[in-house]
C-alpha cells in the first residue's frame, strides 16, 4: 500500500507539474493585448500630432523630433495599457523598462545623426564609408550608454541590464535615420521609414509586458 501510494503520489505530482508547465507556457505565449493596444494608440496619436507640427524639407531635427514623439507615445501607451490590473511594483518596473526603451532609441539616434552631420560638413568625410563607420559607431556607442545609464540608476537588489537581440530591434530606427540623413536615394526603392511605427509599437509593447 505504501508503494502504491508513493507511485500514485509521484504520478499525480508529475501530472500537476506538466499541467503547470503547459499553463505557464501558454501564458508566456499569449498575445499581450492590453500593452499592444496601448502602444498602437500611442503611436497613432503621435503620428497625428507630428502631421500638425511645422516641418522643413530635409530637416534632420524635425525627423528626429517626429521619431522621438512616436517612440515616446508608443512606450507611454504600452505602459498605460499594460498597467491595467497591475500592482504599483509591477507598474514601476514597466515605467523603468519604457525609460530604457526610449533611451535605447534616442541616444543612438542622436549619436548617429551627429556623426552624419559631421561627415556632411567635412569634405574629407563626406563619403559613404566614413558615414557607415560613423553610423555603426553611433548605434553601438549609444546602446552601450543607454544600458550603462540603466545599470547605474538601478535599485541595489535589481539585476544588471544585459543588452539583448530584442533590444537591438529598437535600434532599427537608427538605420532609418542613417538612410534619411546620409543615403536618401535608398528611400526611393525601399520605404523603410514606413516600418518605424511597428518598431515603436514593439518597444512599447515590451515595456507594457514587463513584470
Amino acid at each position: 500500500m505504501r508503494t502504491e501510494n508513493n507511485i500514485y503520489h509521484n504520478f499525480k505530482s508529475y501530472n500537476q507539474f506538466r499541467s503547470n508547465s503547459v499553463n505557464d507556457s501558454k501564458k508566456s505565449q499569449s498575445l499581450p493585448i492590453k500593452p499592444l493596444l496601448g502602444a498602437t494608440i500611442g503611436v497613432a496619436g503621435a503620428i497625428a500630432v507630428t502631421k500638425k507640427l511645422p516641418k522643413k524639407a530635409d530637416s534632420t531635427l524635425h525627423e528626429i523630433r517626429d521619431m522621438l514623439l512616436m517612440a515616446g507615445g508608443a512606450n507611454v501607451g504600452g505602459v498605460l495599457g499594460g498597467s491595467i490590473g497591475a500592482d504599483k511594483k509591477q507598474q514601476a518596473k514597466k515605467w523603468k523598462e519604457a525609460g530604457f526603451q526610449v533611451m535605447n532609441i534616442a541616444i543612438p539616434m542622436l549619436m548617429v545623426s551627429g556623426a552624419l552631420e559631421i561627415c556632411k560638413h567635412t569634405k574629407a568625410l563626406n563619403k559613404n564609408l566614413p558615414k557607415i563607420i560613423g553610423s555603426i559607431a553611433g548605434m553601438i556607442g549609444g546602446a552601450m550608454i543607454a544600458t550603462g545609464i540603466t545599470n547605474a540608476t538601478r535599485e541595489k537588489d535589481a539585476p544588471y541590464r544585459k543588452y539583448t537581440i530584442k533590444d537591438s530591434v529598437s535600434n532599427f530606427d537608427d538605420i532609418v535615420a542613417t538612410i534619411k540623413i546620409g543615403f536618401k536615394d535608398i528611400l526611393k526603392y525601399i520605404p523603410v521609414d514606413k516600418i518605424l511605427p511597428f518598431i515603436y509599437i514593439y518597444t512599447g509593447t515590451r515595456a507594457g509586458q514587463k513584470e
